[in-house]
């Protein structure tokens, strides 16, 4: 068994999937063949036992086989930060997909932070970048998108804040 796999039974274990999990109706091969983009396998393992979904009450988790009603694939979800970019670049260095090493989003949260990868290197090296509203908060993490869940559903790391679910369980709801 691998650590992701490990990680990601671990990941069950105290955040138990929807019942009923919402996938997006593309495959992946389709995503991989249209934008480029290889996901790392964790992931892919954790949407195929989640779906898209809200994660521990607070974190919407993305399903990237869903293009948007234009039918195009956003994998950035951030023009704005190009925006921002195109008229501060010193302010708003980090490139975003589809620029090479480019910021792939895979979950947001209430609070306006998105969690992502730096697409830097082969996916299963991808670190997990936190940022909030535009500005980076926390990365590069070297560990996977499960592993990083884990850690942060446990509440044992990440600036020393985790998920703090006011004594209710943890819990996976479908996103439709």
């Amino acid at each position: 068994m691998s650590d992701d796999q490990s990680a990601l039974d671990r990941l069950i274990a105290l955040v138990p999937p929807p019942a009923e999990p919402v996938f997006g109706t593309g495959s992946w091969e389709e995503l991989t063949a249209d934008t480029g983009v290889r996901f790392p396998a964790d992931y892919m393992a954790f949407i195929e036992r989640y779906g898209r979904c809200e994660f521990a009450r607070w974190m919407a988790i993305y399903d990237p086989r869903e293009p948007s009603k234009e039918g195009e694939w956003d994998l950035s979800v951030w023009g704005e930060y190009r925006d921002l970019r195109d008229d501060s670049p010193e302010d708003y260095p980090l490139a975003m997909w589809p620029e090479p090493g480019g910021f792939v989003a895979w979950g947001s949260t209430i609070d306006g932070e998105t969690f992502g990868w730096l697409t830097v290197g082969e996916p299963e090296e991808w670190p997990v970048l936190v940022l909030y509203r535009l500005d980076l908060e926390l990365g590069p993490v070297y560990e996977s998108m499960t592993e990083f869940l884990l850690g942060w559903a446990s509440g044992l790391r990440y600036n020393g804040r985790g998920v703090d679910n006011a004594g209710l369980p943890l819990r996976c709801l479908a996103w439709a």
